[in-house]
């Protein structure tokens, strides 16, 4: 994510005085600092293409293993409140932008959407046909919801966080729920390897710490764009 980041925000900063009437025209005649910099912004798009499967996975197991599925959610939600406004700054250079919404939001609607496919588990646990029906449209709801909020990658991440769910006993072969994200990018796959690492036991550190690192590292971002710009 970092690494996507130092494209979207840093690398792209130092192409600014490159534009001509805000476009950016990049050919043969174009000067060797400018084709540099698109080759490293080019590396990070496709090295942060990682960075967002995981995330679904993990909120899928997180939510598998969470003790309380509602403070989960809630807590994704008022994380994603707290970091819009630095998610803005850096991407907008405004504290306030209805374009797109901080990826935060597009991860509670996924939770969201695993709470209600649960309830429908319990509520149709012997009613296969009518379990299914319930099940499909719950996942309706959740890509509806992420695509009217405009979170990160809108509908398909909820879609791929319930697919990962749903594959919950399918042991590594779940990871290919994640293929919905493959629209966005094919560099997706690169996140393959690293979840056939996972042993399924959470990691060491604190999880506050990477909550807060979200919108901390926009606000950092946003000030050393706004320095390299001048």
């Amino acid at each position: 994510m970092v690494i996507d980041h130092i494209g979207s925000f840093l690398l792209r900063a130092m192409m600014d005085p490159y534009r001509v009437d805000g476009m950016l025209v990049v050919n043969q005649e174009s000067p060797s600092p400018l084709r540099w910099l698109m080759l490293g912004r080019e590396a990070c798009d496709i090295l942060g293409a990682i960075a967002f499967p995981i995330f679904c996975f993990l909120v899928a197991e997180g939510f598998l293993h969470t003790r309380d599925r509602l403070r989960y959610g809630r807590q994704m939600l008022w994380f994603a409140l707290l970091s819009e406004i630095p998610y803005n700054l850096a991407h907008y250079q405004t504290g306030f932008s209805l374009r797109l919404q901080n990826v935060m939001f597009t991860l509670a609607c996924a939770i969201l959407t695993l709470l209600l496919i649960s309830k429908a588990e319990e509520r149709w646990a012997e009613q296969k046909a009518m379990r299914w029906g319930m099940t499909v449209a719950a996942v309706a709801a959740g890509m509806v919801m992420a695509f009217l909020i405009r979170g990160e990658y809108v509908f398909l991440g909820p879609l791929a966080a319930a697919l990962v769910y749903l594959l919950r006993n399918r042991g590594r072969l779940r990871i290919a729920g994640l293929a919905p994200l493959l629209i966005v990018s094919p560099w997706t796959v690169l996140a393959v390897p690293f979840l056939l690492c996972y042993n399924g036991q959470r990691g060491k550190g604190s999880k506050w710490f990477f909550y807060l690192f979200y919108p901390a590292h926009f606000l950092v971002f946003a000030a050393l764009a706004a320095v390299i710009r001048g």
